[in-house]
């Protein structure tokens, strides 16, 4: 058998390597009339036997290269630390459909200058109120347009700069914007040794509950307090500074009244205030919290979870007074570490007879739900009805209502344990049922009363009413109730 081989002969075609070309070589502007540090540049590349398959960019003078397959695009030049203005090149090299790279790059020059940022505070992400404890947030909007990477730091001082400023790093960021433009936040925490309150603050970025190094100087409390916030960018230039205010109230006690009553809101808080007066002891001093805005007053609270959670920790007692459940939901979503770190509280909230019964804002009580009116009709209380003890043995005083409770909405207690937690059902009412067609002795159940304990302790950390105290002093030894609930029961 035979066989033949036959090389191939000459020399195998070579492809030439690629070429890489800009608009322009460099651009031309005078000293006032200078690029921003975002810059758009164009290009093309040519293979006069193969096809360009993508190229190459560099910014940093070569040291590093990133591959595109477009022929167009905006760059951010970085200036030198401190430097505002000068001429920074782009480098362009194609790739050929081989893979070889253009050995001499294209390159554009462009005289740019860095502009100053700008600064502003946010109160629409940011609801913040008007007064507050020594927890503060604050929040602003930064636009920087040579791009958000070019904020080095912000800085902060309270009142009067002589109290030095405070430096926070320039890239925090709760929400990105733009490319340009992107928000930050800060939360303040007055700083107290052995219970007193001194002239510093901790400073926390976003919600983070890890302080940064330092402390910011010249917090006034009982007073208003300014602050003012200003940018700084990676060559020195700086933002006009920004400024806002918020009176800052210095805890008086350890014991919190939320009035979050949106009718008669001054009448009922004065009627809470005269059983504390009356009773005295840990009672006698409290500190007022503003739980819901009307036409007279602006709520206290913050929509941030995290600052409204470390204001609460603040006390170790708190009563919630409404006559609107739904504000309860703040106090749903921001006790857990107050209940966690031993806290106890007292709620009384008139519900309405159409509020959801099962709401998710009375997860946190007693409260498995709420009872349903019949169709059609509303549970209400007469006037010189009693409210008293399931068990007459308790200690809780039998009371008598001074006036119709239109909204008396009793409830079902939890039963057993939810492992944390155990619950007894305290006081009932005794009801009636209206309807079109009159009204009838309420049959249903009747409980407005009852206890969260720790299983830990078997101790109530928590009372739930569903009727309007206020409202339940007919016999004239309301401050009886408050004694049992808040002295004998919750050990405030």
């Amino acid at each position: 058998m035979a066989g033949c081989k036959k090389d191939f002969e000459g020399d195998r075609n070579k492809q030439d390597l690629p070429e890489t070309y800009v608009v322009v070589d460099s651009v031309l502007r005078d000293s006032s009339n200078l690029l921003i540090t975002t810059v758009s540049a164009f290009w093309w590349g040519q293979s006069n036997t193969g096809f360009i398959s993508g190229y190459e960019i560099s910014t940093d003078n070569q040291q590093t290269w990133l591959f595109t397959k477009e022929q167009k695009g905006s760059f951010l030049l970085n200036l030198p630390f401190g430097v505002s203005k000068g001429e920074l090149p782009i480098y362009i090299r194609a790739i050929d459909n081989i893979g070889q790279i253009d050995p001499t790059p294209a390159r554009m020059v462009f005289p740019i200058k860095n502009s100053a940022p700008k600064i502003a505070f946010d109160f629409t992400s940011n609801k913040r109120p008007v007064k507050s404890f020594p927890i503060v947030k604050l929040a602003w909007s930064t636009t920087d347009i040579d791009g958000r990477n070019d904020i080095d730091r912000f800085e902060i001082y309270m009142n009067d700069a002589a109290n030095g400023t405070f430096a926070v790093p320039g890239n925090i960021s709760d929400a990105i914007i733009s490319d340009s433009v992107y928000t930050s936040s800060i939360r303040l925490e007055g700083v107290a040794n052995a219970g007193i309150f001194q002239p510093q603050c901790r400073v926390y970025t976003g919600s983070r509950t890890t302080a940064l190094s330092g402390l910011i100087n010249g917090i006034k409390y009982d007073a208003w307090n300014y602050f003012y916030v200003k940018a700084v960018d990676k060559t020195g230039n700086t933002s006009i500074t920004a400024k806002d205010s918020i009176w800052i109230k210095k805890p008086a006690s350890d014991f919190l009244v939320v009035n979050a009553q949106t009718s008669s809101s001054s009448v009922v808080f004065n009627f809470y205030a005269n059983r504390f007066k009356n009773i005295g002891g840990n009672l006698a001093v409290f500190d007022t919290l503003i739980g819901v805005s009307t036409q007279f007053y602006k709520d206290e609270l913050y929509n941030d979870a995290v600052t409204q959670t470390r204001t609460f920790n603040l006390f170790k007692n708190i009563i919630w007074i409404t006559d609107d459940a739904n504000t309860l939901a703040t106090c749903q979503q921001n006790t857990a570490e107050f209940f966690n770190n031993g806290g106890r509280m007292f709620i009384a909230a008139e519900i309405s007879n159409d509020f959801p019964a099962t709401s998710s804002v009375l997860s946190f009580t007693p409260v498995e739900s709420l009872v349903v009116p019949t169709p059609g009709g509303n549970i209400r209380m007469n006037v010189n009805e009693i409210f008293s003890p399931h068990n007459p043995g308790s200690g809780w005083p039998i009371l008598k209502s001074t006036s119709i409770i239109s909204n008396s909405r009793p409830f079902i207690t939890f039963s057993g344990t939810s492992g944390l937690f155990s619950y007894d059902s305290l006081c009932r009412a005794n009801l009636i049922n209206q309807t079109n067609l009159g009204t009838s002795a309420w049959i249903g159940p009747s409980n407005v009363l009852s206890a969260r304990k720790r299983v830990s302790t078997g101790k109530a950390d928590l009372i739930f009413c569903s009727l309007p105290l206020q409202r339940l002093n007919g016999n004239n030894n309301i401050d009886s109730l408050f004694r049992k609930a808040l002295l004998d029961e919750l050990e405030f």
